[in-house]
């Protein structure tokens, strides 16, 4: 009776971290409770919250799913609507997939809420437009933009307040953006790396086109997606700008790679634009689809000129601003309840500042190689 009077008691499991993990890690609940041991219907109570675990049920979940205990021991992450990932949900992508890329943002944003502690975020300037070609124009404007091709997109979305969160190689899933927050008043586009780099632009601008044309994503809609892809293409290739490109010289395979090293964006892209301009017919432009098909390029088309893989900047800027250049990812990452290799991870698919390092016990991050390039001659 007496020890227990000065008995510690640990604070409660959350049931909707222990979800929130275990969709993180890809798992099922049976795939869980397997491997600690229990049926799946006490995953389901935990998560729920209706059973608390037992103490070493508890340190197994938290060994398999790679997180420290305190995770689960805090309140509910973040808020955040699941934005365009709702047209994604009804395409080819998996729930499991959706769910994964959801959690890893979310928990992303609520390490660059804690991080804006210490750092203030980056105001927010996106204007609401319900036409795509007077938004993608306007936001030209806002960003400052000459005639011609948009070199550093990202940093020019994150200076408009966006937070773009690095995801992992999340399969199937290239991109999404939603408004989250309580208020639902910050902008945000999830990134899974591993794209190249012209997908990757043309997957920033086209969910930017969602966030300042579709500020509540209620329902999933072609008509949505249509827009987002309109936005999208005026942004990277104001027609004004590129019929001048399409009017010099003949659609041809060739032109295309060469307007593929001026506009940073894919040869499909562009033909699409030149169809989209009528430059070319739909005849012309299924034969030029069919020539890069055959060249096996439809998924991944080779790079001409060494352009750097553009990276976001803004997160790992805060974590730089709040624990100096030189960051200790397993210091981190207990300040934040996170794995020390999810914060590496993480910011590892940041841009660094020029005097950055990132460490994990005796690692550091390395330099990234450069992409191959393939000299394209007739």
């Amino acid at each position: 009776m007496q020890d227990s009077l000065f008995e510690i008691r640990q604070p409660l499991v959350n049931g909707s971290r222990v979800k929130q993990a275990r969709e993180l890690k890809g798992m099922t609940q049976a795939v869980l409770a397997e491997s600690v041991y229990v049926d799946q219907t006490m995953i389901a109570h935990i998560e729920r919250g209706s059973r608390q675990p037992a103490g070493d049920q508890i340190e197994a979940i938290s060994q398999i799913l790679e997180l420290p205990l305190a995770f689960f021991r805090q309140h509910d992450c973040v808020e955040m609507p699941k934005g365009s990932l709702l047209f994604r949900s009804k395409a080819v992508v998996g729930k499991r997939v959706i769910a994964q890329a959801y959690e890893q943002s979310r928990i992303e944003l609520e390490f660059a809420l804690g991080l804006g502690n210490y750092a203030s975020l980056i105001p927010v300037r996106i204007p609401q437009f319900n036409d795509p070609l007077e938004a993608a124009q306007e936001l030209r404007r806002m960003m400052n933009l000459q005639a011609g091709p948009l070199t550093n997109l990202l940093r020019h979305v994150e200076r408009l307040g966006v937070l773009i969160l690095p995801l992992s190689d999340v399969r199937d899933c290239d991109a999404f953006a939603t408004w989250a927050g309580p208020m639902r008043d910050i902008p945000i586009i999830g990134l899974a790396s591993g794209r190249p780099a012209d997908r990757m632009r043309m997957n920033t601008a086209h969910e930017l086109g969602h966030l300042t044309l579709h500020r509540s994503f209620s329902f999933a809609s072609k008509e949505n997606e249509q827009q987002a892809y309109q936005f999208a293409a005026e942004l990277l290739m104001p027609a004004s700008d590129i019929a001048e490109d399409f009017r010099r010289e003949k659609v041809t395979i060739f032109r295309l790679a060469e307007l593929k090293t001026k506009w940073n964006v894919s040869m499909q892209a562009i033909a699409r634009r030149a169809r989209e301009l009528q430059v070319i017919n739909d005849r012309q432009y299924r034969y030029l689809m069919m020539q890069i098909s055959q060249k096996g390029w439809r998924c991944e088309e080779p790079t001409f000129t060494p352009n750097p893989l553009e990276k976001p900047r803004a997160l790992r800027k805060l974590a730089e601003v709040a624990f100096g250049d030189q960051l200790d990812c397993t210091m981190i990452a207990k300040e934040f309840n996170l794995s020390s290799d999810f914060i590496y991870s993480t910011l590892s698919r940041c841009e660094a500042g020029v005097q950055s390092t990132l460490t994990l016990g005796n690692s550091t991050e390395s330099d990234h190689k450069s992409p191959k390039l393939l000299a394209f001659r007739g």
